[in-house]
């Protein structure tokens, strides 16, 4: 992973000091004292902190020497290092045919299952999701119609500035981050202006800007994945009767946490000095971005007010093909890794205990490379300012991520006094096992719960039990235990009352039964004693007497003395849950005129765009 690079921190003091109006110059004399190092004042943030510059820019790990140090005094309720953040990025409209990542596990096994939800509901305008990104182009045809909510634009204007680019030494000007010159320091208008970084941005700022590339238009793209409208036009959006806004938090080569904490509080109806209060506070918050490292302290406190606020915070795990990024890694959050349309982790998603679930992210798999089909969006074809309206593949965390969101929206236009703990078990307990001998089925406990099931959520929400049996791996021989396992939940308001495994076919066995778990994992053991198929079906059964019923079969090989055992097949069906609701579908498809599909530069950063598009 890159090296993070540092030049401000925030603070918030205990007790007395934390209160009432600021005596700026003693205050910052205090905190450099306990620093140990000098220190200049920035501003205040929404939480009750205040954002200091340091002497100069330092690695994190010193940065977090000077934290400690400062929180050692007992001063401070927290030291946090404000850490450079960016994108994550890796029906009847025309390319909803390319939208495998709307489709059943029977058309695609990474599919969300998200268009049959739309017979339900397709959102309300009643809910908000607070998009924290790179800033919206709200006129793209494709989001003509949508319930688009007044946003704010974050970037400070003063982000990172005099911040001397570790390599070169060269210092980061005013509005570099920005990049915003019509409309200086934050502002009532979130449109996003580019991202582009120039030959010149990368020679004077490897660091921090890496190499030079064209805008991304990522929150646009994000933002189109839940609000596209259903219009016979591009693409079909997963809520595209919710309502959305943008908090622009993200510019030219990334973005600050403390500008990122300040856009979430606002978007969630918190109050931030200086800003107009968001008469639309959003019940759900998609931050596809993020970057290495432990959750800090003011991270964990935004997400604290934030949740403390009613809107569940759903964020990406990171593009690096490693651990969970932060703030995926902050308590409280969703935290959503990727798979592809096989339904395997995608090769770049961040994986670990603390994922929530998986959903589709496209590219090529871990185990099952695949083709590397990818996730369609809106886009925009100017490579520096916005020009004309285009239309782009991607894949990345940055895009798996609003499928959550959008879900979760679903979810709270049918039950609007969700809190983000019950979306969170709802979503966890209505995912569907991943695939049989992928990453995440043999990896269990670092990809979360499953894979996103849009139906089984809303299902859940409405009370009804759900329940997805795994396919068994290949392997199995006689008289070696065997373990099957499955997914599920009782619904809102219900309990489970019982689980149980019936056997169908085969030799009779007894079938130990454990669960279901917090996250709605539930197995059964039994020992074959000679080969054969087996057959069970497993019901789980509700409190309010509603049964979920799927099946599984496995061939058991017979039991040799050495290794060479013949590979075993398995099958697993579908289920609904009884009563069951419509699945609804989707329709015909009409051609595009001069559709054009283009080049999103690649970004997986620290601190990033969770998203990378693609031609």
């Amino acid at each position: 992973m890159e090296p993070q690079w540092v030049s401000q921190l925030i603070v918030k003091e205990r007790g007395a000091n934390a209160a009432g109006t600021l005596d700026v110059a003693a205050a910052t004399q205090r905190w450099a004292s306990a620093a140990q190092l000098p220190l200049g004042y920035k501003r205040p943030m929404s939480t009750g902190a205040h954002v200091v510059v340091l002497p100069k820019a330092m690695l994190l790990d010193d940065a977090l020497v000077v934290a400690s140090r400062m929180e050692a005094s007992g001063q401070f309720e927290y030291v946090s290092p404000d850490r450079k953040m960016r994108p994550a990025a890796v029906v009847t409209d025309p390319l909803f045919s390319q939208q495998w990542n709307l489709m059943p596990a029977s058309t695609s096994a990474g599919g969300a299952n998200i268009a049959g939800a739309w017979s339900t509901t397709k959102g309300s305008g009643l809910v908000t999701v607070g998009i924290v990104d790179t800033g919206l182009i709200a006129t793209h045809v494709d989001l003509s119609g949508a319930a688009i909510r007044t946003g704010y634009d974050f970037v400070s204007s003063t982000a990172m500035t005099g911040t001397p680019d570790p390599q070169t030494g060269l210092s980061i000007p005013l509005h570099f981050v920005e990049n915003d010159p019509s409309e200086p320091g934050r502002d009532p208008d979130p449109s996003d202006p580019g991202n582009w970084v120039s030959s010149s941005d990368a020679a004077n700022y490897p660091t921090f800007c890496g190499t030079a590339v064209n805008s991304d238009w990522h929150g646009t793209f994000v933002t189109g994945l839940i609000a596209a409208q259903q219009n016979t036009i591009g693409i079909a959006g997963i809520a595209p009767a919710t309502g959305v806004l943008m908090a622009r938090a993200l510019g030219k080569c990334g973005g600050v946490s403390s500008d990122i904490i300040d856009a979430m509080t606002w978007a969630a109806g918190g109050v931030v000095q200086n800003v107009p209060v968001n008469t639309n506070p959003a019940k759900v918050l998609n931050l596809s971005l993020g970057g290495g490292g432990s959750c800090t302290s003011a991270e964990q406190a935004g997400v604290n007010t934030v949740r403390a606020l009613g809107a569940s915070v759903i964020v990406a795990t990171g593009n690096e093909a490693g651990p969970v990024d932060s703030p995926a890694n902050c308590a409280g959050v969703i935290a959503v890794t990727a798979h592809t349309i096989d339904g395997d982790r995608a090769s770049y998603a961040n994986v670990g205990a603390e994922t929530t679930l998986s959903a589709p992210g496209g590219g090529h798999g871990i185990v099952l490379s695949g083709i590397g089909n990818l996730i369609p969006s809106l886009f925009n074809n100017g490579t520096q300012g916005p020009t004309t309206d285009a239309y782009a593949l991607g894949a990345g965390t940055s895009f798996a991520t609003p499928h959550v969101s959008g879900v979760a929206a679903l979810m709270l236009s049918l039950v609007p006094t969700l809190t983000p703990d019950q979306v969170s078990t709802l979503l966890k307990q209505s995912s569907r096992p991943f695939p049989a001998s992928t990453y995440c089925a043999t990896h269990a406990g670092t990809c979360g719960s499953g894979m996103l099931d849009g139906v089984s959520a809303l299902l859940q929400t409405q009370g009804q039990p759900t329940l997805h049996a795994a396919t068994p791996a290949a392997g199995a021989t006689a008289n070696a235990a065997v373990t099957m396992s499955a997914v599920g939940g009782p619904g809102l308001g219900n309990t489970v009352t019982s689980v149980t495994w019936k056997q169908t076919a085969g030799v009779t066995v007894a079938v130990t039964s454990s669960g279901p778990d917090a996250n709605g994992a539930i197995n059964g053991v039994f020992t074959p004693p000679s080969q054969g198929t087996y057959s069970f079906n497993v019901t789980l059964t509700n409190s309010a007497g509603t049964s979920a019923t799927d099946s599984v079969s496995l061939n058991v090989a017979a039991a040799v003395a050495t290794p060479t055992t013949p590979p075993s097949t398995g099958t697993s069906t579908g289920t609904t849950a009884s009563p069951s609701t419509s699945t609804g579908g989707g329709g015909m498809v009409n051609p595009l005129v001069s559709m054009l599909l283009v080049v999103v530069g690649a970004a997986a950063f620290t601190q990033r765009r969770r998203g990378v598009a693609k031609a």
